[in-house]
C-alpha cells in the first residue's frame, strides 16, 4: 500500500528560509569536497555523509516547527480564537484566561527546551515571554526573551528578543538598559526595523541623561538609514540636544 504523502508544513518552510544560511554552508562543504580530499571516492563518501547530516537537520527543524505549530494552534483554540490565524479574543472568564496562559507558558517553554538552538525553539521562548508578560510575571518574561535572543543569535528572532527586553526595561524605568537592548537589535543586519530600533535607542539615551550616546545613535541612524521616517518627538529631542551642543 502506498504511503500517504505528507502535507507541506508552512511553518517548517518559513523556518527553512530563516536558516537557509546554514544550508548554504553545508552545500559549500559538499561542493568543495573534491578540493579537500582530491579523489572521486572520497568525494562520494563525504557527499553521502553531508547529505545524511543535512537531511537529519531538516528533519529536526520540521519536528520543531510541527511542535511549535501544534502548541500555537491549541493555545489559540483554548483562548477561543481561530487556531489558524486572526486576533485572539480575551475570554469572558478571567480565571480561564489566566489558567490557559499559565498552562501554555509551560507548554511553549517545553517546546523551546526540546528544540534548543532552532528557530522554532527561539520563537517558542518569545511566545512564553509574551504570555508571562500578560500574566505580570515580568522577571520570568525577561528570562524567556533572553533565551530567545541567545538561542537565535545573529538572526531577526534574536533582534525581537532584544526589542522585548528593551520594552520591559522601559516599563521598569531603566532607560539605559532599554537603550542598550535597542542598539543590540539595531546591530543585526537581518532585522528589517533597524532604523526604528536606533531611533528608540536615541530616545532612551536622552531619557537616561546620556546626551553624547543619544547623538551618536541618531547620527548612526541618519548615516545608515537616510530615508528613514523619524518620529517627530524623537527628532525634536535630538534637535534640542544639538542646539544645546
Amino acid at each position: 500500500m502506498a504511503r500517504k504523502k505528507k502535507k507541506p508544513n508552512p511553518t517548517a518552510e518559513t523556518l527553512r528560509d530563516l536558516e537557509e544560511s546554514g544550508d548554504r554552508i553545508a552545500e559549500w562543504a559538499s561542493e568543495n569536497a573534491a578540493l579537500i580530499l582530491g579523489t572521486i571516492a572520497a568525494v562520494l563518501v563525504i557527499a553521502a555523509g553531508v547529505g545524511l547530516y543535512v537531511q537529519a537537520d531538516v528533519n529536526s527543524r520540521d519536528a520543531a516547527a510541527d511542535d511549535l505549530a501544534l502548541a500555537t494552534g491549541q493555545y489559540r483554540q483554548a483562548m477561543g480564537a481561530d487556531p489558524i490565524g486572526g486576533p485572539i479574543p480575551e475570554p469572558a472568564n478571567p480565571e480561564l484566561a489566566e489558567r490557559t496562559r499559565i498552562e501554555y507558558v509551560e507548554r511553549f517553554a517545553e517546546v523551546a527546551r526540546r528544540h534548543a538552538g532552532t528557530s522554532a525553539g527561539a520563537l517558542a521562548w518569545l511566545e512564553a515571554g509574551h504570555l508571562q508578560t500578560d500574566l505580570g510575571r515580568l522577571e520570568a518574561a525577561a528570562e524567556s526573551f533572553g533565551h530567545a535572543r541567545d538561542d537565535a543569535a545573529g538572526s531577526s528572532i534574536a533582534a525581537l528578543g532584544s526589542i522585548r527586553l528593551a520594552q520591559l526595561a522601559e516599563e521598569r524605568g531603566d532607560p539605559q538598559s532599554a537603550a542598550q537592548a535597542y542598539e543590540a537589535a539595531a546591530s543585526l543586519e537581518s532585522y528589517p526595523l533597524r532604523a526604528a530600533a536606533l531611533a528608540d535607542a536615541a530616545r532612551c539615551w536622552v531619557e537616561a541623561g546620556e546626551a553624547e550616546r543619544a547623538l551618536a545613535a541618531f547620527q548612526k541612524l541618519e548615516t545608515e538609514h537616510p530615508d528613514a521616517v523619524i518620529a517627530p518627538h524623537v527628532a525634536a529631542l535630538i534637535g534640542e540636544l544639538r542646539l544645546a551642543q
